[in-house]
């Protein structure tokens, strides 16, 4: 009975070493890196930092999916060819760029969006696994922006009592661009502004317009102003520019003085006023 017992606990021990040997050994992912919005034609580098815990605690594998799709497999234990790529609609991967961290995807289009997992395993017999996911959304940024006057002139020119209106297109954005306008390097009154209605095409790519009216001599400095409208799609800005001014000659005081002589600005005064403004311009 006695060497019965010796045997039970001898046995005790050693599962008890074995499990503890197991518990021990963990894997722990410690930075996921997906770009959230990459545009479209991007190569985009995928990046799955992890740490294995424990004592001799080597590699299995490291394997990379797009939703239920299994594109980069990486194997700690082959030591001829450790990685293998599989293809599928919107990934390309690049595989001598890729490591046992990272996956290179080539050219990335609108089929590349979905739910990205990193699976990392440790070697057997315990296979301990960490498993980490993010979303990325490949972007359209808008094909034009453009800003549009009323009424257009070469070069623009306002005068005081003259409203200004503008608008400003973004084309071919998906998702929908995110449109606000700087003047001189400022936002505008959100009252200056005012929203219009966009158009979808067949293939979900959205144009849309923002408007924006003010009167002068709002926002104008020494009578120039750079009026900007900037497009976000996701982390990509893209940004249209137009300079416009306002006529010297139609300050209050320069107005009063001709209308208390009973005169009207002429068109060779207000252009003279302006030619005086751009010479004054480069010559700073």
């Amino acid at each position: 009975m006695d060497r019965l017992l010796l045997l039970r606990v001898a046995l005790l021990l050693i599962l008890g070493r074995g499990v503890r040997g197991y518990s021990d050994k963990t894997v722990e992912i410690v930075e996921l890196v997906v770009p959230e919005s990459p545009k479209v034609g991007e190569d985009v580098t995928l990046t799955c930092r992890f740490h294995l815990v424990g004592s001799n605690h080597r590699l299995y594998t490291v394997n990379w999916w797009r939703g239920k799709d299994q594109f980069y497999t990486y194997k700690g234990t082959a030591h001829t060819n450790p990685k293998h790529a599989y293809t599928f609609s919107g990934i390309d991967v690049k595989e001598e760029a890729s490591t046992e961290e990272s996956v290179l995807l080539q050219n990335v289009s609108e089929e590349t969006s979905g739910l990205f997992k990193c699976e990392v395993m440790g070697e057997g017999p315990s296979f301990r696994t960490a498993v980490a996911n993010k979303t990325m959304i490949v972007v359209i940024p808008p094909s034009q922006v453009q800003i549009l006057l009323r009424p257009s002139s070469n070069p623009p020119v306002y005068h005081i009592g003259e409203r200004i209106h503008m608008n400003c297109t973004a084309k071919g954005a998906k998702p929908r661009a995110v449109l606000y306008w700087e003047i001189n390097n400022t936002p505008v009154n959100e009252r200056d502004v005012q929203p219009r209605a966009g158009y979808e095409d067949h293939r979900g790519r959205v144009t849309s317009t923002l408007s924006l009216s003010w009167d002068p001599p709002a926002y104008f400095k020494d009578n120039e102003a750079r009026v900007a409208c900037h497009a976000l799609v996701g982390e990509h800005r893209t940004t249209s520019t137009k300079d416009i001014y306002l006529d010297p000659a139609s300050s209050a005081a320069l107005n009063h003085l001709y209308a208390s002589a009973g005169c009207k600005l002429s068109a060779a005064w207000t252009l003279l006023g302006l030619v005086s403004l751009l010479l004054n311009r480069r010559l700073l």
